[in-house]
């Protein structure tokens, strides 16, 4: 292949991760997933991954945090936001490794996001007893497997999970009270 060409190809290739990019923010393993499904040649498409990251438009540990700060919004456990990074391609000891860089900067503070599992999963668990209550229902066993079912679908281990039915139990003994 001539030189005029190979710049043509890459061009296309890199026109390609930019256009994809644009659309949304990638891990390096996705668009690189996604431009070899697009029958890229791989040197070529390892190439446009190393430049984008030169540019900062292709950068994981900015995925990461931007990633978790959206699964957080959403109440999502950390070991689920870490497991769900690693299907995007950022393994967990990665992951972990940036969260942790994350959870101690100024940036996170500024976020106002919750960093205590315990605390999160309490606030989601009163969040659903609360419309439960307002809804004229009462608090049985029925709803306490519903909020522990939904914690568990949120990421959170078994242990918070019966913690924070515990805590709504008390609550329900308050108010028969």
């Amino acid at each position: 292949m001539s030189s005029s060409q190979n710049k043509k190809q890459k061009r296309s290739c890199m026109d390609a991760a930019l256009s994809k990019l644009n659309y949304s923010m990638r891990t390096a393993s996705e668009l690189r997933k996604s431009l070899l499904d697009l029958d890229y040649e791989p040197d070529e498409v390892n190439s446009v991954i190393e430049e984008l990251k030169e540019y900062k438009y292709l950068d994981d540990e900015r995925y990461a945090i931007e990633f978790y700060k959206k699964c957080r919004r959403k109440n999502w456990a950390l070991p689920r936001i870490i497991q769900a990074l690693g299907e995007k391609g950022i393994s967990r000891g990665t992951a972990s490794a940036m969260l942790e860089d994350f959870f101690g900067s100024d940036e996170f503070q500024d976020t106002g996001l919750e960093e205590d599992e315990r605390a999160l999963a309490l606030k989601v668990g009163m969040d659903l007893a609360e419309k439960h209550l307002a809804s004229g229902k009462e608090i049985n066993d029925s709803f306490l497997g519903r909020v522990a079912r939904r914690l568990g679908s949120l990421g959170y281990d078994t242990g918070t999970c019966w913690y924070v039915v515990g805590k709504i139990r008390d609550l329900k003994r308050e108010e028969d009270q």
